[in-house]
């Protein structure tokens, strides 16, 4: 994550060249999903300074109320009055505080979310404001017997833009996570046709029973919105070369519109076009459900960006020169700058041995948290929209600006003329509570 300052322009960078695309798997929040990017950055990180040993006063305040309100949890659960936090404590420590506070059950609301219905809904939002068609096919071929084949089209000319497969419940010897995986590329033709575009999306979705739908919860909706995000990243393409089409993009910017996506789930209007209880669909989500849910979202951002700035810090690190001694032995380094940022390491264990995005993202951590700056400023477009995130009108510039083009321009270039304006971090600090500002203008 890059040390940018807190400015209107912070965002603003230049592209350097970089290797060939591939394939990764990425990590939004819990490395849930993956697609193919380029291994560059648009934009370039700060200077990396070597952290303090010592916390200053305003910094040791900070996290000693984080700290604090999960102690007192964990006090009570140990029944020991000197019970500490330690780094193996956080998720669950995170989890019973939005229990216990904001007291919202995510298993209860899976009867809001049936599988098929969300499908349906998330189709029809995706057609609308992008200008697509979906037509199911039969697959020619499955290797799977519920598999199911859609092509896609522009709406007003027919033109066929591409095809996607969905593989979405478990089974033995699946792949476990959720991704979107690209099977033929785009790319022009050397007989001046365009060679369109065929990805399959992979998820793991709770299976169907005899007697009820599959039921997702909210984060599974999330998931959803954004691998399929993926998939008409890469569909929508009309770049000339496979080497600059669809998702094969900087690697700090591939997950900015899938991310700026999940911002739908979070909307009461988009929920309450598709959202509702399988038993009774005319039961919608309450309103006071989604705010708690907000509530408790925004309370873990900060242990949240901590933790990938620490992740960032230390992968910049140890890519950088650093002294002869740290290269022998990164361990203490990587110790010290995590325990500095997030939470303190006992000393002989090695997460940094285990930490697999030191070997394929080439000191590219910090891009996860700059994606979410990038989409959180694109969000804005929506949200200032006179449709709000069924803006058709946006919808097509977001298409013409980004998804076509893919990495044919320079990425920089394509979100300033989505945005019509220089890029802002201010709605990012608006989004996570850092600070309540003005949209940018």
């Amino acid at each position: 994550m890059p040390r940018a300052k807190r400015s209107a322009n912070a965002c603003n960078s230049s592209t350097t060249p970089s290797p060939a695309p591939k394939t990764f798997r990425c990590s939004k929040r819990s490395c849930r999903c993956g697609t193919r990017s380029r291994r560059n950055s648009p934009t370039k990180p700060g200077p990396i300074t070597k952290p303090k040993s010592k916390w200053s006063k305003p910094r040791r305040r900070q996290w000693t109320f984080w700290t604090g309100s999960r102690r007192k949890i964990k006090v009570k659960e140990t029944g020991d009055p000197n019970a500490q936090v330690h780094v193996w404590d956080w998720r669950h420590l995170s989890n019973q505080l939005k229990k216990e506070r904001y007291t919202v059950d995510a298993e209860k609301l899976r009867v809001y979310f049936p599988y098929q219905r969300v499908l349906e809904g998330m189709f029809k939002i995706y057609q609308s404001i992008f200008g697509l068609n979906f037509e199911r096919l039969e697959a020619p071929y499955k290797w799977i017997g519920d598999l199911q084949l859609y092509a896609v089209s522009d709406s007003q000319s027919g033109e066929p833009l591409g095809l996607f497969y969905l593989d979405m419940f478990p089974r033995e010897g699946k792949y476990h996570h959720f991704a979107q995986f690209g099977i033929i590329e785009g790319k022009l033709l050397a007989n001046g046709s365009y060679q369109r575009p065929t990805v399959a999306l992979i998820c793991n979705f709770p299976s169907p029973g005899k007697d009820k739908p599959s039921l997702l919860s909210h984060r599974d909706v999330e998931t959803l919105f954004h691998e399929f995000g993926h998939a008409m990243h890469s569909i929508m393409t009309r770049a000339k070369y496979v080497r600059f089409s669809g998702t094969s993009v900087p690697r700090d910017f591939v997950e900015a519109p899938s991310q700026m996506l999940e911002n739908w789930v979070w909307d009461k209007k988009v929920l309450d076009s598709f959202a509702a209880d399988y038993r009774d669909p005319s039961k919608k989500i309450p309103a006071e459900i989604l705010a708690k849910l907000k509530e408790a979202r925004l309370a873990t951002e900060g242990t949240h960006y901590r933790r990938q700035l620490a992740f960032g810090l230390m992968d910049m690190a140890l890519h950088t020169q650093i002294h002869e001694e740290n290269a022998k032995e990164a361990l203490p380094l990587a110790n010290r700058m995590l325990g500095d940022v997030f939470l303190p390491r006992l000393p002989d264990t090695a997460f940094v041995a285990y930490f697999g995005h030191l070997m394929h993202y080439d000191a590219g951590y910090y891009g996860y948290a700059w994606a979410d700056a990038i989409a959180a400023d694109m969000a804005t477009v929506f949200e200032h929209s006179p449709g709000g995130y069924f803006d058709q009108a946006v919808g097509r510039r977001l298409r013409k600006e980004i998804y076509e083009p893919g990495d044919s321009r320079d990425v920089n270039v394509s979100i300033e003329k989505f945005l019509k304006r220089p890029r802002s971090l201010e709605p990012f600090l608006k989004k996570i509570g850092i600070a309540h500002v003005r949209s940018p203008s």
